[in-house]
């Protein structure tokens, strides 16, 4: 299978020309109690935080009495919207991680928001000892130039505030292009209305399918633990197949993410 085509590569580029400061996670203790904060994006399919405890429980690595893994999110929000709520989350809870990312397109359509509230977010993680980590969000269904702009936006974030990036948004390009011939549909659609007894969908498609909350939770589980989740059974009851091209879709991205 082919590695990441000319467009993820230029963002790799891009990232060697900020000097981002993003770790790979092997070789270290990966956090335990983990805070996913969002908004549908993070909730669609029953949850990112289940599915990605799922393949850490098929990889072995769940602890029942140890891990703990939790939402803090609302439809439409954007990271602005959840500073008390983390404060007060962080206060009551000993998280070690707060995983966050912004509106669907927070990120490019308003900056100077998108900086000060990971600004803000970061700082009271870390004030309580949790490490904060951008959540990189994907592209619309039909408009995949944002994948770049999204990119380069969680890049240039993370290395101002020396945080790790999760390359979801760069795994869902890759994903697109990659699988093609298996018919992957990583979106979701949204009903607008019905007309005639029959739904009629939104313009913009951006929600998450199935396939694609496994694929987040597949990047997410590469970066957190350091390992691939190739192989791993818990397939989310997608087609076994499938489940294993975005097992291996998640874990190269990474590596090809890391290796910049």
């Amino acid at each position: 299978m082919a590695r990441l085509g000319q467009s993820v590569r230029l963002m790799v580029l891009f990232s060697l020309l900020l000097g981002s400061s993003i770790a790979s996670a092997a070789g270290t203790k990966f956090p335990e109690k983990v805070l996913f904060v969002g908004n549908s994006f993070t909730y669609y399919n029953d949850g990112l935080h289940m599915h990605y405890g799922n393949l850490l429980r098929a990889a072995g690595l769940y602890q029942a009495q140890r891990s703990n893994l939790r939402m803090m999110t609302f439809s439409g929000s954007g990271l602005w919207e959840h500073e008390a709520a983390l404060q007060s989350a962080l206060t009551n809870d000993p998280w070690q991680a707060v995983i966050m990312h912004d509106y669907s397109n927070g990120p490019i359509t308003r900056w100077d928001r998108f900086a000060a509230a990971t600004d803000a977010l970061s700082r009271i993680a870390r004030d309580h000892s949790a490490e904060p980590i951008l959540f990189m969000t994907w592209a619309y269904a039909d408009q995949p130039e944002m994948t770049l702009a999204l990119a380069a936006a969680y890049v240039r974030r993370g290395q101002e505030l020396g945080a790790r990036v999760i390359p979801v948004g760069l795994a869902f390009a890759a994903a697109t292009r990659e699988l093609a011939d298996m018919s992957v549909n990583l979106y979701s659609p949204d009903i607008e209305t019905f007309e005639n007894g029959q739904p009629v969908f939104k313009e913009t498609v951006k929600h998450p399918s199935l396939a694609g909350t496994y694929l987040a939770a597949c990047t997410v589980f590469t970066v957190l633990t350091g390992r691939s989740p190739e192989g791993l059974i818990y397939t989310a009851g997608l087609d076994a197949q499938l489940a294993a091209a975005l097992q291996r879709v998640a874990h190269r991205t990474v590596q090809d993410f890391q290796e910049s």
